[in-house]
Formats: structure tokens, C-alpha cells, sequence
């Protein structure tokens, strides 16, 4: 099964707007990942802390000053028991990121594509670990679809290899990133949707209905208890059989405000 570990280093980082494309048959890597690197270092001048509220957490964003330049520590409060992991751990600060000068050392430009009306810059990644050391083992490539205009991802494409396994696997995951808006010079996207593509044989997903059926039908204490116990593979299976997308909407954004005290 994809761990949520996998979406979360395949998102990280922020970045914000820089206005000004340069013609697609003038793009490399080097040029659409350096446009992106001067957005984040511009939006890394302003904002030194930020709190994002979404319909499924609250995160926490503060700079640090490390020997490499500044990054932001992040740390994501989950609302109630229903949230999936996968949404907890993809928080609009950390949500389009990537490794730049490993980037741009293992990418591939792919030319450009329209996604929802706007072009994109296609960067293709043969080699997922070779960008970000910690993503799962069975990730095989990863797509990224860069705004040609705004230089901010529209949509970020993870592929992992099927597996033989009896569990459910996800032979793909799709994020979404919608509707940027930018408080006080910090631009994120305000809907994100994650999108799970699962190969599994219709046996597998027969199997997980009747599970589900079987689960529906007890009192509700012991269902709750149940629920807990499997933690992301019920919401996982939950998530595969609805085929619906899980959708993070950003209710409110503060920039350069204090942190609570007991956050990092």
C-alpha cells in the first residue's frame, strides 16, 4: 500500500507568483525550475510565519534559517477522527514541492500541456528517489505540470508499480492544485484535490465492499473501535470505493503572526 509518507515528500516546500512565461520552445528544466526557485526565494523574504486552516487541519509554518538557506518547519493538527492521512500530511505550504537542484539534475522537460485552459511545462522524473531520498520504494515516476505563466504546479502525478499483494494498491496518485490566491505575499493554492488510482482485481474490490457491509452493520461502538484499529487502510478502502477525490479547502490564511507556544 502507497504510505502517506510517499504524497507528503512529493509535496513539500512553498511556492507563490512571479509573473512573465518564457516562450515553451525556449524551456528546459533548468529554465522552468529556476523560474520557480526565484518565486519561492521572493516569497521566503516576506514571510517569516503562517497558519493555514483547511476543512480537515490546521497547519503551522515557521522559517528556518539552516546552514543551506531558509526552509519552513511545518506541523499539521488533524480536526476530528475522519481526516485522512493523506489530506493531514499535504498541507498547502508543503503541497507543490521539490528539490530543486536535484530537479533539475534528474528531470526531463516533456513539452507543455493544457491543464483546465491554463499551459503547463510537463517535467517528467524517471527516478523519483533521486529527487527526494525518502519517497516510497515502489514509486517508479513522477510528473509535474507547471503553470507557464504564474510558474506555480497545477497537477503533480505519482506512479507506483502494481504490486502482488492481496491489499489494495494505489498504481497512482494525481494531486490538484486550484484556485491560488495570494494574503500578504503568501500565494497558495485554496482547493487541492488527491486523487487515488488503485489496481486491484475485482475479487480485491468485491472483497473490500463486503468488508465494508460487514462493518456497517455493527453497533456503532464496535464499528468506531474497528475503524480506529485499521486507521489509514479504512480510510483508504473508503477512499478507493467512493473513486471520489479527497478535497482540501483552505477556510483561512495569517501571515507573519505568532505561533502558539507549543507548536515546534
Amino acid at each position: 500500500m502507497l504510505h502517506r509518507r510517499s504524497v507528503t515528500v512529493a509535496l513539500s516546500l512553498v511556492f507563490s507568483l512571479l509573473l512573465g512565461a518564457v516562450p515553451a520552445s525556449a524551456q528546459s528544466v533548468a529554465s522552468v525550475v529556476s523560474d520557480m526557485q526565484s518565486v519561492y526565494d521572493r516569497q521566503m523574504e516576506t514571510v517569516d510565519t503562517y497558519i493555514v486552516e483547511t476543512n480537515l487541519y490546521t497547519s503551522y509554518h515557521q522559517k528556518d534559517m539552516g546552514d543551506d538557506g531558509p526552509t519552513y518547519r511545518t506541523q499539521t493538527r488533524l480536526k476530528g477522527t475522519d481526516a485522512s492521512s493523506f489530506a493531514a500530511n499535504t498541507t498547502p505550504s508543503a503541497a507543490y514541492g521539490l528539490q530543486f537542484d536535484r530537479l533539475k539534475q534528474h528531470a526531463t522537460y516533456a513539452g507543455t500541456e493544457a491543464i483546465d485552459g491554463v499551459r503547463c511545462h510537463i517535467l517528467q522524473v524517471d527516478n523519483p528517489s533521486a529527487v527526494n531520498p525518502n519517497v516510497e520504494e515502489n514509486a517508479t515516476s513522477m510528473t509535474y505540470y507547471i503553470d507557464a505563466e504564474r510558474h506555480v504546479p497545477a497537477r503533480m502525478v505519482v506512479e507506483t508499480a502494481a504490486s502482488d499483494s492481496q491489499e489494495a494498491n494505489p498504481s497512482s496518485v494525481t494531486v490538484r492544485f486550484k484556485r491560488y490566491e495570494t494574503t500578504d505575499g503568501l500565494t497558495l493554492p485554496h482547493r487541492m484535490e488527491i486523487q487515488l488510482n488503485a489496481n486491484i482485481s475485482d475479487k480485491q474490490r468485491q472483497q473490500m465492499q463486503q468488508m465494508m457491509e460487514k462493518m456497517e452493520q455493527l453497533p456503532e461502538q464496535q464499528r468506531k473501535q474497528m475503524e480506529q484499529m485499521m486507521g489509514d487502510q479504512m480510510n483508504m478502502m473508503k477512499q478507493i470505493m467512493s473513486g471520489d477525490p479527497i478535497a482540501i479547502e483552505v477556510q483561512s490564511v495569517q501571515v507573519n503572526v505568532e505561533l502558539p507556544g507549543d507548536v515546534f
